[in-house]
Formats: structure tokens, sequence, C-alpha cells
């Protein structure tokens, strides 16, 4: 596949379909549990209607832990889990972001990625339904593929 013929393609074509979500009030517990578990780094909030909220990723739920977790002290699980269990996901989530369209191109992710240092892009419809999510990452697979 040419490089022109591979910018021309669609995020549909190479978007991950269904990701996992959460909803607004999902505790900071839970949202850390699925990025212990799974092997991801961003989650879309959404609301009841399946409507795009915000995006919490793994460094945004960093931030909120306390400064000792990298050490193992005892005193910082005790305040982590205080923060995860009293939080939610709409608290520290990023609700003003940039998101795509099914029918965009991959030229257009590229340059927004390469330009806002994203490292990832809800994709809804018209009604703002979370429809999946692209990355850097499946950029570089559709490209090696």
């Amino acid at each position: 596949m040419s490089n022109s013929s591979l910018k021309l393609r669609k995020v549909m074509e190479v978007m991950t379909y269904h990701p996992i979500t959460v909803k607004p009030d999902t505790s900071l517990s839970h949202v850390k549990d699925l990025f212990d578990k799974e092997p991801i780094h961003h989650i879309p909030v959404i609301d009841d209607n399946g409507c795009l909220v915000g995006v919490l990723s793994k460094s945004d739920l960093l931030l909120v832990l306390d400064w000792g977790t990298k050490f193992n002290l005892k005193s910082s699980q005790v305040i982590n889990d205080t923060l995860l269990n009293s939080n939610t996901a709409s608290e520290i989530c990023t609700t003003n972001i940039m998101s795509v369209k099914p029918e965009d191109t991959l030229q257009m992710c590229y340059e927004l990625f390469r330009e806002n240092y994203f490292r990832s892009l809800p994709v809804i419809d018209s009604e703002k339904r979370l429809l999946g999510i692209i990355t850097p990452f499946d950029l570089m697979t559709a490209a090696f593929r």
C-alpha cells in the first residue's frame, strides 16, 4: 500500500470499536482496576445515552494518587484508598477534547496527534455518541499491515 493511499484511509477502517468505557459516576477505584487489568491507556467517559462526556487517561489517574505511592508507603495506600473511593471519573476526566468522525482520514488523525501531542482521539457520530477510539498505535498498525 502506498503512503498516499494510507493517508486517505478512513478512521473507521483502523479504529478500535466498542472500547472499554465508564460512566461519569464511576469510582476512581474501579477506573484504576480497569487500567491495572486491561492493556489500555485511555478510557472514554460516556453518559447513559452513549454520548461522550470526556476521556480519562492513565496519566490523569496517576496525578491523583499520593506522591508516596511510588515508594509503597503504607500511609499512601490509606490516602489512595480514600481518594479512589471518594472521587469519580467525571471529576478528573478531560472534557474539552478533540474527536474525529469515522469518515475522517488517517492523515487528519496523524496531523492532530503530531500537532497536539494527543495520545487518543474518540470517534463519535453526529450526535456525539461514542463509536470507538483511535490511537497512534492504530496508525502504526495500519502502516505496517
